[in-house]
């Protein structure tokens, strides 16, 4: 027997206890004794592997104390032997097993059917034991992949295989990831404990071809030592294995620790930690194509988005784009500024639905296609009716634009949205003015002429432009975030276009962004003006978070 399994002794007459715990012992059992049936329910617990219960007891009957331990959640799987010597009718060990126990043994008692009935139930529990163990264990598993795979940083990755390979193997864990930045280390302890965390240089490289091994405890790596000295671990045998990519290139690495070096993982174990090992290096690898394909894409955003704003002298116009954090795929959010040929200025705005290449190429086509019309000559309303038609034709994306058309002679500008949040008129004294008359959102038919809202713009005073993702959040009140936008927008009177994007965008930094950010921002300048804030026409910012 490699481990003495432990059983639990209860007899109120103690000639019986000494007998049957003195059998017991000598069998390899380590044996714990009590004489009424509250000691009974007070010693059993979950790591107990057998109680052999005296039916007859002085206090609680063996078949209350049977029940109880059964009905405990903690205790139910423990197995129950029934002794009696005076309850050993075919009624009463009926009754007894029926009652929750497991077996049923009258006195006086043979010695090798004792102990083989003892050695049995305590078999039957380890196998029912180890079943829920990998339960638990696979269940687990299931659990830490899930926020594994959604990492989208090397950080994020190497804390979560940390905390997941804890949860899941019930041991202190070291991950380590290789990144761009170097060599990532996360210690945890427990599932529930804080993270340690540390950043290297160089890898601990395995040993050899060997993807898995045993350091013992004089031979843990040294870049771990002083993470696994601050997280408190204790000195011991470090099962390690290491994750390697499809094209044999080292990606990571868990470090597992050992109670006692002499002895390895269990095959349980072995089999559970290579399930995780293969995922995390699925996940480690999507990463690097995830990130590569971040690159490209912000890469393509910039080349579809106009790279200056530059428009006739007395119009300054600046914007700011800035994808999202938690998605690596192109948005549809665009924004455009031109001359027209009768010496008015546009200023266009938009959002194609959805986040992916597919949208980002849409966005092109619209963007492109509705300055061909504009400069052509029509006007706002017209102009996006023809684009509709072509984009329903063409696609199934929905769009919402807000197109600004502004005379820099006279300030008076001509404001026609299909489905677009609202633009914003700050005057130079603070007043805020939403300008829309709305419509429907391109892709769907639109019946009827679509309205404008008319307004002069004075020397100094700001037309602002956002796409829902600056405002919108998850759960929150859209009306709200637009009224809180005209309020921020009312701080920013006065200031240069450039300097309000940026007072825009940082006012809305608040961590639950979840879609792409454009910003335009227009002021009529046809004087100086002392003090305030300037930035050169055609001011162009596009940034990651």
């Amino acid at each position: 027997m490699s481990e003495a399994r432990t059983v639990l002794v209860v007899d109120d007459t103690p000639a019986h206890r000494y007998v049957m715990a003195s059998w017991l012992r000598r069998a390899g059992f380590q044996v714990m004794e009590a004489g009424t049936g509250a000691e009974a329910l007070e010693r059993a617990t979950g790591a107990t592997d057998a109680v052999v219960l005296d039916v007859n007891l002085p206090d609680v009957s063996g078949r209350e104390v049977c029940r109880r331990l059964k009905a405990d959640p903690v205790t139910a799987h423990v197995p129950v032997l029934h002794v009696s010597a005076t309850a050993v009718d075919a009624a009463a060990r009926t009754a007894g097993l029926e009652g929750g126990a497991d077996a049923y043994l009258p006195e006086p008692l043979d010695r090798d059917e004792f102990l083989a009935t003892i050695t049995a139930l305590c078999r039957t529990h380890d196998a029912q034991r180890g079943i829920g163990r990998t339960a638990r264990r696979l269940e687990a598993l299931s659990t830490a992949l899930v926020p594994l795979h959604e990492a989208r940083s090397a950080e994020a990755v190497v804390d979560h295989a940390a905390r997941g390979a804890c949860a899941v193997l019930g041991r202190p864990v070291v991950a380590m990831v290789v990144a761009e930045a170097g060599v990532l280390r996360t210690v945890c302890t427990s599932p529930d404990a804080g993270l340690v965390r540390g950043r290297g240089t160089a890898p601990v490289l395995p040993p050899s071809d060997l993807r898995s091994v045993v350091f013992p405890p004089d031979e843990v790596p040294a870049p771990w030592r002083p993470l696994l000295e601050e997280a408190g671990v204790a000195d011991g045998a470090w099962w390690t294995l290491w994750l390697v990519d499809g094209e044999g290139a080292l990606v990571g690495g868990l470090g597992v620790r050992l109670d006692d070096p002499t002895v390895g993982p269990t095959s349980e174990e072995q089999e559970v930690a290579d399930r995780f090992v293969e995922a995390a290096t699925v996940a480690l690898s999507n990463l690097r194509t995830f990130t590569t394909e971040h690159r490209i894409a912000l890469a393509l955003q910039r080349t579809m988005l106009p790279a200056t704003l530059s428009v006739t002298g007395g119009v300054e116009v600046a914007a700011r784009y800035e994808a999202a954090d938690d998605r690596l795929d192109v948005g549809g959010d665009f924004y455009d500024a031109f001359d027209l040929p009768d010496g008015r200025v546009a200023v266009v705005i938009g959002d194609v639905q959805g986040h992916s290449l597919r949208a980002a190429t849409v966005m092109a086509e619209v963007r492109l296609t509705l300055r061909a019309y504009l400069r052509e000559g029509h006007p706002a309303a017209r102009a996006l009716d023809l684009l509709n038609d072509a984009l329903r034709q063409d696609h199934s994306e929905f769009v919402t634009v807000c197109v600004c058309v502004l005379d820099p002679r006279t300030g008076a500008v001509e404001v026609t949205d299909a489905g677009h949040l609202p633009a914003f008129v700050v005057r130079t004294d603070g007043r805020v003015v939403q300008a829309k008359a709305g419509s429907r959102l391109l892709g769907v038919p639109s019946p009827g002429e679509r309205p404008s809202y008319a307004d002069v713009l004075a020397d100094g005073d700001l037309l602002v432009l956002v796409t829902d993702g600056l405002v919108e959040r998850r759960g929150g009140s859209l009306l709200d975030a637009v009224d809180r936008l005209a309020e921020v927008a009312a701080r920013s009177a006065g200031y240069a276009p450039a300097a309000v994007c940026d007072h825009l965008v940082d006012a809305f930094d608040d961590g639950g962004r979840e879609d792409d950010v454009a910003v335009v921002v227009v002021r009529r300048a046809t004087v100086a003006h002392p003090g305030a804030h300037s930035a050169p026409d055609g001011t162009l910012s596009l940034t990651s978070s």
